[in-house]
């Protein structure tokens, strides 16, 4: 499940988990950090992408999220 997050320019933002990206990782799919969607055909280290659900260059791949600290730990 995605979590939402103000970045600095005050718009709210989304960051998957970790579980949810080193799922992605395996699969070869990045995240939106715009809209939270999970896209098909990313690299890992895929950086600014088209989404092509909202059509905003923010879709990272899973391990560029990872290094970029775009992640959080779920803890149940």
């Amino acid at each position: 499940m995605a979590k939402g997050y103000n970045a600095r320019s005050g718009k709210t933002q989304w960051m998957p988990s970790i579980e949810e990206a080193q799922e992605m990782d395996n699969n070869n799919q990045g995240f939106c950090l715009a809209c939270g969607n999970v896209q098909d055909g990313c690299e890992p280290d895929a950086a600014k992408y088209e989404c092509e659900d909202c059509g905003e260059h923010k879709v990272y791949g899973a391990s560029e999220l990872m290094l970029m600290g775009l992640v959080y730990w779920f803890s149940k």
